[in-house]
């Protein structure tokens, strides 16, 4: 393949394409029966919107465009496909293979927790920034108010019906103050899919497809951060009699200290997930029971040594009655009871293990090729690797 800037160096390992093709793609096809089944006529029939971290490459776009998951427009443009880079040159290069999608440059979490003393009222124009009237006209300057522009066309483009947050990257980190940036930077992205559609008659959704990656780990997190994360568990097991149970079943303790000194990687599988659902419970969302949260965990080699990738998979869905006719810290009946049943499955129930014996190697060569095939068709200078 092409050096292209930003090009994602896992493109052709088979395990991560056994998760795109055989857990985001059905998830996917699920959500647009879902869209389609919910259109009351044929002008409120859409397409899917599609929010990804899809590097250069694309390949998660275009197995779904393959598949007819998402669609391009009648003049064949991506344009109900989102996604952030970090730099101009790596959007310009994944538009050039997914050819109207809009990208935003920048750090996907100091973009969103920018600051924007206006973000009250400017949502729902697209006038340009003023200039600053108490900042010196300089570059830092220049670049926030750049930065401040993208953030309010990003938070414009809400809502998704498939968010795929694939950082490939720590949700906890040791320099954090807890709960972390990138926690709080999903709380104000939950937040925005509360935002109506944009349709002929605006309309929330009430659902959405949530996709999440991140490393396991680090184990060399502050004692307060460890300390926070274990307070976090045990407010769970005080309240729920069953979960001590579960827990001893899986981990042989139900000491959450006790688990974590002696087996951190299982520490971690309990609370990331557990805070994950309760964001998005703060955020008037709540996870499917069924089919709750799917995890799946390979392992992959480094410099510094092998380390472990999680891929969490849920359907979201909007408590009802919304936030706005409810009382305060008050849960929709139905989303609390979903919470529980999430966490306890989150307790009792191991990630699948995705190994290169476990998964169809032939069939999942036989999709990238095909994926590689499709690009070349919107970016025929691609060169793609050989399976």
């Amino acid at each position: 393949m092409v050096n292209a800037p930003g090009a994602f160096q896992y493109e052709t390992c088979l395990l991560k394409h056994h998760v795109r093709a055989n857990v985001w793609l059905p998830m996917a096809k699920e959500q647009l029966r879902a869209i389609r089944a919910g259109a009351k006529s044929e002008k409120e029939k859409r397409r899917l919107r599609y929010f990804t971290f899809c590097a250069v490459g694309a390949i998660d776009v275009l197995m779904l465009d393959l598949a007819k998951v998402v669609r391009t427009s009648e003049n064949g443009r991506f344009d109900t496909i989102y996604f952030f880079d970090k730099d101009d040159e790596r959007v310009a290069e994944t538009t050039r293979r997914i050819p109207g999608a809009i990208g935003f440059v920048g750090d996907f979490v100091d973009t969103v927790l920018l600051d924007d003393p206006q973000e009250a009222t400017f949502v729902d124009t697209l006038e340009a920034l003023e200039p600053s009237q108490t900042e010196l006209d300089e570059l830092a300057t220049r670049a926030k108010q750049r930065q401040l522009a993208v953030r309010r066309q990003f938070i414009q483009s809400f809502p998704f019906d498939v968010v795929n947050l694939d950082l490939e990257e720590f949700l906890f980190k040791d320099r954090d103050e807890y709960p972390g940036r990138l926690i709080n930077a999903l709380r104000k992205v939950f937040a925005w899919q509360c935002r109506p559609l944009p349709l002929p008659k605006p309309a929330p959704l009430d659902s959405f497809t949530l996709f999440f990656t991140t490393q396991v780990g680090p184990p060399n997190l502050s004692d307060d951060y460890k300390a926070r994360l274990e307070g976090n568990l045990n407010t769970n097991l005080a309240a729920d009699a069953e979960l001590m149970e579960l827990l001893k079943q899986r981990a042989g303790a139900d000491d959450v200290p006790t688990i974590r000194g002696r087996d951190f990687d299982l520490f971690f599988k309990l609370a990331m997930p557990k805070m994950l659902a309760a964001t998005l419970m703060d955020a008037d969302w709540y996870i499917d029971p069924e089919p709750g949260i799917g995890i799946y965990e390979f392992e992959r080699d480094s410099i510094s040594g092998p380390y472990k990738m999680l891929h969490l998979a849920m359907r979201v869905r909007r408590q009802e009655p919304p936030i706005e006719r409810r009382g305060p810290r008050e849960d929709a009946p139905a989303a609390a009871d979903a919470y529980r049943t999430v966490v306890r499955r989150v307790f009792s129930e191991r990630e699948e293990t995705v190994t290169l014996d476990s998964i169809d190697q032939d069939a999942l060569k036989e999709s990238l090729t095909s994926v590689f095939a499709r690009r070349k068709r919107y970016y025929p200078e691609d060169e793609s690797p050989e399976m």
